[in-house]
C-alpha cells in the first residue's frame, strides 16, 4: 500500500445523527442531511422534511429563538 487509507470521511460532511425520542416518548435517532443545497430532517417514525432556499433561513430563525426560548424557560426567570 502506498501509505494512504483509502477509507476516509466524507468531506464535506453530509449526515448528521442526532439523539431524539420517537412518538411514544422513547429513545430514538434522527438524521440530518445535505444534498444540493437542500437540507432533509428524518424523525424516527418515518417523518421527512426538505428546506430549500428562503425555507433554510426561516427554520434556522425559529429554531434559535425556539432555543433562546427554551434557555430562558430553565433558567428559572420568571416571565414579565
Amino acid at each position: 500500500m502506498d501509505g494512504m487509507s483509502r477509507i476516509q470521511p466524507e468531506n464535506p460532511k453530509r449526515e448528521w445523527l442526532v439523539r431524539c425520542e420517537d412518538g411514544g416518548g422513547d429513545l430514538a435517532v434522527c438524521a440530518i442531511t445535505v444534498s444540493r443545497g437542500t437540507i432533509e430532517l428524518f424523525g424516527p417514525d418515518d417523518e421527512q422534511t426538505t428546506l430549500s432556499g428562503s425555507h433554510i433561513a426561516d427554520y434556522r430563525q425559529a429554531l434559535d429563538e425556539a432555543i433562546a426560548q427554551a434557555e430562558h424557560d430553565l433558567s428559572g426567570t420568571p416571565v414579565t
